[in-house]
């Protein structure tokens, strides 16, 4: 006798719940024994990727159908009283299935079911194509990618077990409930990450976020169609920890209450052709949105900025508001924005950690040296002179910013570490 089949059938059936369900479903044809185990499973992973045999010779259609009906068989026969993860990926075709789809997700919200991973990574083509989840008491980790959108109800108290939310989807509505009520309606909530693609949307799209649990927000929004399509985001949670805004079309925000956030990670804006003509359009007001969203974020103890967002900031020489509280400070840097570099020393007295990482192919609009002949002593930033401990440039690649480097040498009075990835050689008497 075999060492695994001297195991007892819960222990069996914990080792079972960690392997895909149709390789859990095949131990059946082991013995008499077996036969059952696989439908006292607590977790459920079904991924018609895994299902689908290439050398029947069926169509994707059929094929799918089958899987949906292999998914309903393991629904019906499992026997266990709660669903610990109920995870269902569908990439091919399923004709009109989403109504099934549908009755499988209520089927384990109805078993109490604990996590949900759902992923339909294919337009099934109908009329009301929306995937579904119904109110549930027990749901505590959700992740959700969808092409098809996502319907959820919105109310106070809704999902009230929810702890973590991760959502990839298309959306179809500038009204849609998922970004305008749904959000702060989940009082538990302490880790959103949403991914929204929007460029079905037309009009204004308005997307809010809040929350007195929420400690980690991560937001990335995609729109394509930038002349009819604009996005206001308002985030209100108190005690949010880590924050990550992506977007390429300069969302306006607005952080209200101004948390203390451990760290931030800003990438708006898209400094290509066609993005550069859109703000020549729109005139300086779109880009005066990065200095709206730094004012919400004063008292964020570390600031992580792109390539794209320096420039948008630098492009119109807007002022920053005061930093009290940052201590760190990462800055992706074309060559042409040095001088933005020593705005943002201005605008953080406590700074102690300064990290530059300047981008490979940068852009030769302007003159840095110049501009550092205008630096007296006199107005070298405080945090320079009297906080910086750490300072570390990556990517040095031009002969001219050595002036730069030794600008941050002659005036960095604590310094304790200085390190610098170059690509070109330094001058010995720089660095003594």
């Amino acid at each position: 006798m075999d060492k695994i089949s001297l195991l007892p059938d819960d222990v069996i059936i914990h080792i079972l719940s960690f392997i895909p369900t149709k390789h859990a479903v095949a131990t059946s044809i082991l013995s008499s024994r077996w036969v059952n185990l696989w439908s006292f499973l607590p977790s459920i992973d079904l991924d018609d990727s895994l299902y689908l045999n290439p050398l029947k010779k069926v169509s994707s259609s059929s094929s799918n159908v089958m899987f949906l009906d292999f998914v309903q068989r393991v629904l019906t026969f499992n026997q266990s009283q709660t669903i610990v993860k109920f995870r269902l990926h569908i990439h091919g075709s399923c004709g009109q299935g989403m109504s099934r789809i549908n009755g499988f997700i209520q089927s384990v919200v109805l078993r109490n079911v604990v996590e949900i991973d759902l992923g339909v990574f294919v337009d099934v083509g109908e009329d009301d194509c929306c995937l579904r989840i119904e109110n549930s008491e027990s749901l505590e980790v959700l992740k959700v990618t969808s092409v098809n959108g996502l319907k959820m109800p919105a109310f106070p108290g809704c999902f009230p077990s929810l702890r973590t939310f991760d959502v990839k989807v298309s959306l179809y509505e500038s009204g849609d409930d998922l970004i305008t009520n749904l959000f702060p309606c989940l009082s538990g909530l302490e880790k959103l990450s949403f991914v929204g693609d929007l460029n079905d949307c037309v009009g204004e799209i308005y997307v809010n976020v809040g929350g007195k649990a929420l400690k980690s927000l991560e937001l990335e929004l995609s729109i394509d169609n930038i002349d009819d399509c604009d996005a206001m985001v308002v985030i209100d949670a108190p005690r949010l920890e880590y924050l990550r805004l992506k977007d390429g079309f300069l969302a306006s925000y607005l952080v209200r209450n101004k948390p203390a956030i451990s760290e931030v990670s800003i990438d708006v804006g898209e400094f290509d052709e066609e993005f550069l003509e859109f703000l020549d359009e729109v005139g300086p007001a779109r880009c005066s949105r990065v200095i709206e969203l730094l004012h919400g974020l004063v008292n964020a103890k570390f600031i992580s900025v792109s390539a794209n967002t320096s420039k948008v900031i630098f492009s119109q020489k807007w002022n920053l508001p005061v930093l009290p509280s940052l201590t760190k400070l990462e800055l992706y840097v074309h060559t042409s924005c040095w001088i933005l570099l020593l705005n943002w020393l201005e605008s953080c007295p406590n700074l102690k950690i300064l990290s530059l990482i300047i981008k490979e192919k940068p852009v030769d609009d302007y003159d840095m040296m110049e501009e550092l002949e205008l630096i007296k002593p006199d107005n070298v930033p405080s945090c320079l002179s009297s906080h910086i401990k750490e300072i570390e440039i990556k990517r040095l690649g031009k002969v001219e910013e050595e002036e730069m480097l030794k600008y941050l040498l002659d005036n960095a009075k604590v310094l304790d570490k200085f390190t610098v990835n170059s690509r070109v050689y330094i001058k010995d008497g720089i660095l003594q």
